[in-house]
């Protein structure tokens, strides 16, 4: 559209705003309309101007709609803007309407009728000229200019037409401002996103590398403690029994990292079914037996009915580990450390670990399960919170739909009692599905450290095994023979461990072979569920727990002969 055209159509719609036809403009110019006439005319006008501010999305097309606008109401030759450059100390035009004119120009401040008014913020006229400043709350940002208007107007007239004018500049300032803000915002969490990614990522790999050698020391410490690799002196056995002890708690350490991180952010998965409360406190306190010897306390469990409820078996069994391992840590020699399960009439079951240490202070109670909290410690204790297990613990039961509460007295002890909703059933253990079958166990593993003591463990124990460190050295061996049982892990040197799992699930003759992972990845407990060609049979945590995988290797896969005896067997 040519800028003829465009005047002209600029003019139409502004008739069409102020109710002005083509008479009604040759009467005003010929005769002097009645006042309320007049202020009709010019509230319209004022209203059509702030209608501009928000219909228009660009500063430029408001403008121009507004000068349209005013030059209409006060019948002028023409009106422009000019705004305030800083950087050249000029009032520059920012936009114009009417005819040409040679007085439509830039200024400077303090020159001339705009340069006047911007400098002296007020309405100046001189000759055929009238200016008025652009006010806002940043101050003066430049001049509304009339030239040869046919009306005669009050300067308050034109400040009010100028602050529209101010009006539409200050909402579009806001308008780009909040773009750029949003802009901003969108870059910031993109690059949020991106760094959760690399930390999950960075997290996941740190696990699994610290997880491996782990499994390994783990493993050879079992053998050396239960006299598979020769005879021990006192001495040795007890230096074994604090590194195991130690490993232990590193793994602790570095488990309790990961699982913050997941619970805080809301990513731990939950496999869920029902089961007895009662079994998984005996299964816990067996666990701890050991560490409560050594610590010189007693673990018991109190006699009572069992309670059932729904959950990730293994998730809550943490949250009771470290329940039970910090009512260990402050019991003081010869004391019991007492464990309970019962339920109540309003749905709940309970789990409660009492102590008899020195109890918690009033002021810590409130943060006892703030993560990295260090409570200021009461007469005889030494801290009674001294790491994640707390916080852990309470995140994994509020995930389950529980809470975790906590009652204690200086010098009283503490106990600390989990409420999960009951579950209404008893809970049938499941019967094995298969028989143990004939057949090798391939392991899949490209720590060669771990590789090599799970070879040999398994062996000891009469399984025949086939071990590879690679992706295609599976590939190889599966096209060989067809194993009974399968633990692989995902994260091989030359691709994923789950091309290998793709692979059996959608080759006939090995579809039902029991798949089981073996991985330290941090996000391990996601496979389980999975189904068609992600399905697996179960998974192993690194690092791994020589009796549980025994036992299940055991469940899977028929020895091919008598384990093999060791000077200490003999």
């Amino acid at each position: 559209m040519s800028n003829r055209m465009r005047r002209r159509s600029d003019r139409g719609s502004v008739a069409k705003v102020l109710h002005l036809g083509p008479r009604d403009s040759t009467s005003v110019r010929t005769s002097r309309a009645p006042a309320s006439k007049e202020n009709a005319v010019t509230e319209r006008a004022i209203a059509a101007m702030a209608a501009c501010i928000t219909e228009s999305a660009v500063k430029a097309q408001a403008q121009r709609s507004q000068l349209g606008i005013i030059q209409q109401l006060l019948r002028a030759r023409a009106c422009y803007v000019v705004e305030y450059v800083a950087g050249r100390n000029e009032l520059q035009v920012a936009a114009a309407h009417g005819r040409n004119n040679k007085l439509i120009a830039a200024a400077k401040p303090g020159s001339g009728v705009a340069g006047r008014a911007f400098s002296e913020k007020k309405v100046t006229r001189e000759g055929a000229l009238v200016a008025a400043p652009l006010l806002s709350s940043h101050g003066v940002t430049g001049c509304l200019v009339l030239v040869s208007a046919g009306r005669a107007f009050s300067d308050e007239l034109l400040a009010a037409l100028a602050a529209q004018i101010s009006a539409a500049s200050e909402v579009a300032r806001l308008r780009d401002e909040a773009m750029r803000r949003n802009k901003d915002l969108q870059t910031a969490v993109s690059g949020l996103k991106s760094l959760e990614k690399n930390r999950d990522s960075l997290l996941a790999n740190a696990s699994h590398d610290l997880k491996n050698p782990l499994t390994t020391i783990k493993v050879y410490l079992n053998l050396l403690e239960k006299g598979k690799l020769g005879p021990l002196t006192d001495r040795q056995l007890k230096a074994l029994q604090v590194c195991d002890r130690n490993s232990n708690r590193l793994l602790r350490m570095i488990n309790d990292l990961l699982l913050i991180s997941k619970l805080q952010h809301g990513r731990m998965q939950l496999h869920e079914r029902p089961f007895g409360l009662k079994d998984l406190a005996a299964e816990v306190a067996q666990s701890f037996s050991a560490a409560a010897e050594q610590a010189s306390a007693r673990l018991m469990i109190a006699d009572s009915p069992d309670a059932y409820v729904r959950g990730d078996r293994d998730r809550i069994r943490e949250a009771i580990s470290n329940l039970v391992e910090n009512a260990i840590q402050h019991s003081p020699t010869g004391s019991t450390v007492e464990l309970k399960v019962s339920s109540n009439p309003a749905g709940l079951a309970m789990l409660s670990v009492s102590d008899h240490g020195p109890g918690i202070g009033e002021s810590n109670l409130e943060h006892i399960f703030d993560p990295f909290y260090r409570a200021r410690p009461v007469a005889g204790n030494r801290s009674r919170s001294r790491g994640l297990g707390l916080p852990i613990a309470a995140r994994i039961v509020q995930a389950h739909g529980g809470r975790l509460e906590v009652v204690s007295k200086p010098g009283e002890g503490a106990t600390f009692q989990i409420h999960l909703p009951l579950f209404a059933a008893a809970v049938t253990p499941a019967e094995p599905a298969h028989a143990p079958g004939d057949g090798a166990v391939l392991i899949v593993e490209d720590d060669a450290d771990c590789r090599e003591v799970l070879h040999q463990v398994l062996e000891d124990a009469g399984y025949p095994v086939v071990s590879t460190e690679s992706m295609a050295g599976a590939m190889s061996a599966l096209h060989r023979i067809r194993p009974a049982m399968v633990l692989l892990d995902l994260m091989l040197r030359d691709g994923n461990g789950r091309a290998v799992l793709h692979f059996i699930r959608q080759t006939p003759a090995l579809s039902d072979v029991a798949v089981f992972i073996i991985s330290g990845a941090s996000d391990v407990g996601s496979l389980l569920g999975g189904k068609g060609k992600d399905r697996i049979d179960g998974l192993f945590e690194k690092p791994l727990r020589l009796p549980t995988l025994l036992s299940t290797v055991a469940s899977v896969v028929h020895p091919a002969g008598p384990a093999r005896q060791t000077e200490a067997d003999r």
